[in-house]
């Protein structure tokens, strides 16, 4: 922890100062031969070597016979902290003195001198030296940032402050330091006035909103307990509050609500900047198909509703409305609904629907009738004939792909496997090195494993294993380690035959058959199906609601098989149960910290931390 503070510090400190910051123009050395460089060259390395073993004395003499010969303002740098480390202060205050008079300009001599008045308890003489440097502080931009970034490295911020502080009156306007104030406040975790600082300074250059908004991320990242988050929240709320017509600030919150998964507030907030600018549907537009992947139904079909509301001059009418549906269908997914009513209501509004959007947007809306018309309305062969219809007309090679997937999951959820297997093949083929042909697959590789081709498919899966998408890779990996461990344990496959059967099972929605098929595992498997089965029927009764069960079978996993490829799975699904559905914080607390502790390398490592940051 103590080493990412000391990162953070000199990141934020890098921000301020420029590499080669010293204060104003350091004297200039002495000419040397080449003889004479050498030499200096091989006292530097001694010196430097006699200052890190810590025998300062012995490397104060040489800086000191270094700077005699060279009059580099580096060897008297490192003289003076030699006197230092060695507490003779007074001999320090002399030579500090003696080169002030002869490089007046060279300020952080004088700062030096504050220092080490401090550091003897002497405040009188460092106040009087303070005042002397305030006094004669030039209004100069450069000169007062490296006079700054001096007390700071010597540990007085409020010193360092105080000059920017006069430098900003000093320039009236033509420059301002509110970014290294900004920065000296981060750094002494004092937030608030941190955030205080660069929201003058995005007054200020509206310019700045990136780089602002990147230190803001620096900030959080480093948010071990969420205090930075939170008061950045407070402050942020206030500066749109008090200043409701700065569209930066208002973007800023929208940004940050994003980051902490406050949907509800990015929506209000895009929409208010909207009502203003009436510009944002793109935004509103994006931010509702990132509520619609995190299952915020109800906040994305509000976004969608919005964009709606303007008709369709709106560019992203067509988009919106087909969001508006997708977000109603996957709600009654979600709910495992079973009302047929519903569905047709649905499959209603989406025959309505065609005569109002373009080209570019039916795909994503048949895409949802034909899942509607197999899965909810028993119409699988209607389904299939539209999906065709649409696969000869769509001009767009990603659709066209999408298109046939969904083709392909509905011929194999018929048991029609040589179909599906042949469409997969044609994505795969057109799509090679796209996050749909790797989908397109994995899909393939998995209708393998359901009928017993487990060569063929661990071929595929071993290609997939390095795919981009992180999903693709984790799921071809989990069912690499299936069929590779299940075979090593069983060679006949007589144990993988079952799992696979079961798994085809829930594939087709015959839930009734896979729970059979499971519990018979679960009594008379080996140490390596079980967890396997235990996992899958967790998964059937979460989806059946039945979440006590779900979360117990889940439990069996990590308590009786906690070295299985499973077990971290398994954890996170109990975790997440626990938290949303059996209410009880305290216990996915603890899961979630098990999960962070005990599986580092989980892909659930990171959201595990994100939900108990939360609780």
């Amino acid at each position: 922890m103590k080493r990412n503070w000391i990162f953070f510090l000199l990141i934020n400190l890098a921000f301020v100062i420029p590499m080669s910051a010293q204060v104003t123009t350091p004297p200039k050395g002495k000419k040397l031969d080449a003889q004479q460089k050498e030499q200096v060259q091989i006292d530097e390395q001694l010196a430097t070597q006699y200052f890190r073993d810590q025998e300062y004395e012995k490397a104060r003499d040489l800086y000191e016979k270094l700077y005699e010969k060279t009059n580099q303002t580096g060897h008297f740098q490192q003289y003076i902290e030699c006197l230092l480390r060695l507490k003779e202060y007074d001999k320090a205050e002399h030579e500090l003195k003696s080169f002030a008079k002869k490089n007046p300009s060279y300020y952080k001599s004088a700062v030096d001198l504050v220092y080490i008045y401090t550091l003897q308890g002497k405040a009188d003489k460092a106040k009087k030296q303070y005042n002397e440097i305030m006094k004669d502080l030039p209004a100069n931009a450069p000169t007062i940032r490296n006079l700054s970034y001096s007390f700071q490295s010597r540990g007085m911020n409020d010193m360092a402050l105080a000059v920017l502080e006069k430098g900003n009156t000093l320039l009236n306007g033509k420059e301002n330091f509110h970014l290294d104030q900004a920065s000296i406040h981060q750094s002494s975790a004092n937030y608030q006035e941190a955030f205080k600082y660069y929201f003058l300074e995005l007054e200020a250059h509206p310019g700045q909103y990136n780089n602002i908004r990147n230190r803001l991320q620096t900030m959080m990242y480093y948010d071990v307990n969420h205090s930075i988050s939170d008061e950045l929240r407070m402050a942020l709320l206030k500066q749109t509050q008090e200043k409701p017509d700065n569209l930066d600030f208002a973007q800023l919150l929208v940004w940050f609500a994003l980051q902490q998964e406050d949907y509800d507030i990015a929506l209000a907030q895009s929409q208010s900047i909207d009502r203003k600018t009436h510009d944002q549907d793109g935004q509103i537009n994006n931010l509702a198909g990132i509520c619609l992947n995190n299952k915020q139904y109800d906040i994305a079909k509000e976004g969608y509703t919005y964009i709606l509301g303007k008709g369709p001059s709106s560019p992203f009418y067509g988009q919106a409305l087909t969001g508006v549906i997708k977000a109603d269908y996957l709600k009654l997914k979600a709910a495992n609904s079973t009302d047929t009513k519903a569905y047709e209501k649905l499959s209603k509004r989406i025959d309505e629907a065609y005569t109002e959007i373009n080209t570019n947007d039916l795909a994503k809306l048949i895409l949802i009738q034909a899942d509607i018309m197999t899965y909810h309305l028993d119409q699988t062969e209607e389904a299939i004939a539209l999906l065709t219809r649409t696969i000869e007309t769509v001009g767009g090679k990603q659709d066209k792909a999408e298109l046939k997937l969904k083709l392909a999951d509905i011929y194999l959820y018929k048991d029609e496997v040589w179909e599906a297997t042949l469409l997969y093949s044609q994505v795969d083929k057109s799509l090679k090195e796209e996050p749909l042909g790797h989908e397109a697959r994995f899909k393939n590789a998995q209708l393998r494993y359901f009928i017993g081709e487990y060569e063929w498919a661990e071929s595929q899966l071993k290609v997939l294993k390095a795919a981009t998408s992180k999903l693709i890779a984790n799921d071809a990996m989990t069912l690499s380690l299936v069929i590779k461990d299940n075979l090593e344990v069983d060679t006949t496959g007589t144990e993988l035959n079952r799992l696979a059967r079961a798994d085809y099972r829930i594939y087709q929605q015959h839930e009734d058959q896979a729970i059979a098929l499971l519990d018979d595992i679960i009594a008379t498997g080996n140490e390596i199906s079980k967890p396997h089965a235990l996992f899958r029927k967790g998964e059937i009764m979460e989806k059946r609601m039945e979440f006590a069960q779900a979360e117990q079978l889940f439990l069996q996993i990590v308590e009786q098989y906690p070295d299985s490829y499973m077990a971290d799975a398994a954890l996170m699904h109990a975790a997440v149960i626990e938290q949303n559905e059996l209410k009880d914080k305290a216990l996915a607390g603890q899961h979630y910290e098990k999960l962070i502790d005990e599986y580092p390398t989980s892909i659930y490592t990171a959201q595990a931390k994100k939900n108990f940051r939360k609780l």
